[in-house]
């Protein structure tokens, strides 16, 4: 029995582990300015003036309006992503840690 709880111990240590591991992955780009400073709302230029250029852009086809992509940094070899999608009016309507690509998805497609 005591082997039993220490694996479960051990599998629930590295459970909490992972969670740490994450967060301390957006942790360590919410000082960035595009993460930091842009707020739903904002204009394009707002944006512009806050974070520079953005690396991508795409005129979003499951959503309206367009969406800029930029690369805040590398970690284990893959770009760490931040979006912001602007409305038809080009102020800013949300945004989070993902590519534009990964954020306009079609609603209706299969899980």
């Amino acid at each position: 029995m005591n082997k039993a709880m220490g694996c479960i111990a051990a599998a629930l240590a590295l459970v909490a582990l992972s969670g740490c591991t994450a967060y301390d992955r957006a942790e360590s780009y919410v000082s960035k300015p595009v993460v930091k400073d842009v707020k739903k709302g904002m204009t394009r230029d707002q944006v512009r003036q806050i974070a520079g250029p953005a690396s991508t852009e795409i005129t979003m086809v499951h959503a309206r309006g367009t969406c800029q992509t930029y690369v805040l940094g590398e970690r284990d070899g893959k770009p760490q992503t931040y979006f912001v999608s602007y409305s038809d009016t080009g102020r800013v309507m949300n945004y989070g840690f993902q590519s534009c690509k990964d954020y306009d998805t079609d609603p209706q497609a299969a899980q």
